[in-house]
């Protein structure tokens, strides 16, 4: 058995969200109860992000994320932080905030191909407004004059040696032989960090994780700018697990 990994960068205009990790895994029957892995449909993935909010990820078991909540205690009393919803083909479906148990800011919604539709914007639970929101079939917008794209320092080359270096398949996904195009939204801010990545195409758990980590581990980039200012830039980053048999 061949294992190949794909990684491209594409800079379409999307909106990002936060994501976290260090999970805590339980495998779970058709009833979100604790069961042998052998007999598991579904997997919980916890964490305790801050002292104010805890986060829970399910999966199915050997495929894409169905949902993320996330609560004020591990008792999931209070919604508080950030909350997701998944198409079962793993393509986030909408996505926002709570605060103190009530939603908060902008809440996105896309279609099955992750296209944003819609917005809402919520203050405290009180509803704000809706707007409908066109996307372009064709993403390749090209950059106005002064405009520069923000990148990895020392561009393609520099990128892929990162790739080799710190790209590994995840054990889980290759022992249940499962593959496919993770999705990756993330801001590029304005001194060059990554700002709130998002899973905005789940596969698997481990395939999930391991595109997280190679998104969170590729340190500063060089901002977007015009005019010689430096922006915000919005990115989704595909990655690619290939199993050939």
């Amino acid at each position: 058995m061949k294992i190949l990994y794909i990684l491209l960068l594409s800079f379409p205009s999307v909106a990002a969200v936060c994501q976290t990790n260090a999970w805590q895994l339980t495998t779970c029957n058709d009833e979100w109860k604790p069961a042998k892995p052998k007999k598991a449909s579904f997997l919980l993935c916890s964490n305790r992000v801050n002292d104010t909010c805890y986060q829970f990820a399910y999966y199915n078991m050997f495929g894409p994320r169905i949902r993320v909540e996330s609560f004020k205690d591990e008792k999931k009393s209070v919604r508080h932080g950030r909350w997701a919803y998944y198409y079962a083909n793993g393509v986030i479906d909408s996505s926002g905030d709570y605060l103190n148990g009530a939603q908060h800011g902008i809440w996105l919604y896309r279609n099955q191909d992750g296209r944003i539709t819609h917005m809402k914007e919520y203050y405290k639970g009180r509803f704000i407004k809706d707007s409908a929101i066109h996307v372009a079939e064709d993403n390749n917008v090209p950059l106005k004059p002064g405009e520069i794209e923000s990148g990895y320092p020392g561009g393609s080359l520099a990128w892929q040696h990162y790739l080799q270096k710190n790209f590994r398949f995840p054990p889980r996904a290759i022992d249940a032989g499962v593959g496919g195009e993770v999705r990756l939204q993330f801001v590029i801010n304005k001194t060059g960090d990554i700002v709130d990545p998002e899973i905005s195409k789940s596969v698997e758990f481990s395939l999930d994780e391991e595109s997280m980590k190679i998104i969170t581990g590729s340190g500063k980039w060089e901002p977007a700018s015009k005019d010689g200012k430096p922006l915000n830039s919005y990115k989704i980053q595909p990655v690619k697990f290939v199993i050939i048999k």
